[in-house]
């Protein structure tokens, strides 16, 4: 081979692999932002990391599930009757410093749990360009949801600190890719196996799961319908399947042993602190005090609560709901800090351009594209009904809206997006929406850490 064809070949590998390595620059950028953050972010910043160390150290000093667990006791929790993973998970890190550095410092141990998070977020963002490398035959195009996804403030604070949702976030995505591949009729068995084990381990971290597994369920029953004459049902061939199908009965067992057990017991899928404590150690946990002090004297109905002023489904949606989502989204919902920027308007205008445009360019496509617009919608309804009922409780002053509750379906949320713009026939809307996207982003994403570092953010590092 002559030096000349050598080169060429190189020159077409570099063509064909430099979007690529404009994914791993992406990366290793977002990387390096979740470290400082691990190294650097005061304590109690990121939602309750506090009690998340606390039930990871309980849990490093056995192997099995330390029962009662103090820490989640002190909030009527008892541990046993609850998701559990990711703190054993947790525990067993803690471990594996143990060995290397058995006098580590607290801080030292928070840091490297930190760190050890950051991992799982790493993976979502695999998982999301896995994603639009399905859904977007672009490969410039296929980036973006990379970017905005690693530019979203407060999916990047998230990254750097110790939280269940961080493994539930990259095992959801991971779960919605094999679905999205089997929905390509991409080795049906093995991929359907692969979506039910990772969303199965989710649901033993966090049972917010539960309606996203269900949602997925059904979009999977009725492909499998809609092609049965192409699939082969039965029996399960291969060692690679046999092996997935028996990992995924152990995971269904172990799921059934904690809300299988519970609907029998409770006739829920988790327990009421009343149903293992006494009422007056329930009464004084901090979650009945938020509720004393906060919580209106009597929940009132739907119909009710309109009389006395407070907003129905359809005004809460779109004066409160949606605003505090996006708020909680790209500033930053804390522990003992938040941060809410005042471009937040923008990300309001950025959604409803695009609904707009999904409206006005709407072309019939894709099953699959129908399928991950369904799995979104079903899941945001969820969390919205979540919040309404919530609100009533309360008086709509917010106490439970979280934006990172959304984030198990960030895998459908920006592939989605980019789709849909990518798919937008006029180029100067396609690409004048896409750079006011690239430079909101850009300047509302973790750089303003960097900007704001001795101003609104003095306080936050170390």
């Amino acid at each position: 081979m002559t030096d000349k064809q050598t080169s060429g070949k190189m020159r077409l590998l570099l063509k064909k692999a430099d979007a690529v390595l404009v994914f791993v620059l992406l990366l290793l950028i977002f990387w390096g932002f979740t470290v400082f953050i691990a190294f650097n972010l005061q304590r109690d910043i990121v939602p309750d990391e506090p009690f998340h160390f606390e039930v990871a150290k309980n849990f490093a000093a056995t192997w099995g599930i330390p029962d009662p667990e103090p820490t989640s006791r002190s909030m009527g929790t008892y541990i046993s009757h609850n998701p559990y993973l990711s703190h054993w998970i947790y525990g067993r890190a803690l471990n594996l410093l143990d060995l290397f550095k058995p006098d580590a410092s607290p801080w030292q141990q928070l840091v490297f749990l930190r760190l050890f998070n950051s991992l799982f977020s790493i993976g979502t963002v695999i998982f999301v360009y896995l994603i639009s490398r399905t859904l977007i035959r672009n490969k410039w195009w296929q980036l973006l949801p990379t970017f905005v996804l690693t530019n979203t403030l407060m999916f990047v604070l998230l990254s750097g600190g110790v939280s269940y949702d961080n493994p539930t976030n990259m095992l959801c995505t991971a779960g919605i890719y094999f679905l999205l591949r089997v929905l390509k009729k991409q080795a049906f068995w093995v991929n359907s196996l692969w979506w039910m084990i990772c969303i199965a381990l989710a649901a033993w971290i966090k049972e917010t799961v539960l309606p996203l597994a269900l949602v997925m369920a059904v979009v999977w029953i009725v492909y499998a319908v809609k092609h049965g004459a192409e699939l082969a049902f039965w029996p399960i061939k291969g060692t690679k399947s046999v092996s997935l199908l028996v990992v995924l009965v152990l995971l269904l067992a172990a799921n059934f042993s904690i809300y299988g057990m519970n609907f029998i017991r409770y006739q829920s899928v988790t327990p009421a602190c009343r149903d293992n404590y006494s009422d007056e150690f329930c009464n004084n946990t901090s979650l009945a005090i938020r509720r004393a002090q906060l919580a209106l004297p009597e929940k009132p109905n739907m119909i009710q609560a309109f009389r006395q002023g407070y907003p129905e489904p359809i005004r809460y949606g779109f004066d409160i709901w949606i605003r505090a989502m996006l708020m909680k989204i790209f500033g930053i919902m804390g522990g003992q800090r938040s941060y809410y920027p005042i471009n937040i308007t923008y990300f309001h205008i950025l959604l409803y351009w695009m609904i707009a445009l999904a409206v006005r360019y709407f072309r019939k496509t894709s099953f699959e594209i129908y399928s991950m617009a369904a799995i979104l919608g079903f899941y945001a309804i969820t969390l919205f009904i979540k919040n309404y009922d919530t609100d009533l409780a309360y008086g709509f002053i917010q106490v439970a809206h979280q934006g990172r509750y959304i984030f198990p379906v960030i895998g459908v949320i920006y592939p989605l997006f980019s789709y849909g713009l990518f798919k937008v026939p006029n180029r100067w809307i396609r690409y004048g929406t896409l750079a006011a996207t690239l430079f909101l982003f850009t300047y509302s994403g973790p750089i303003r850490f960097v900007l704001y570092y001795h101003t609104v953010f003095s306080d936050w590092f170390i």
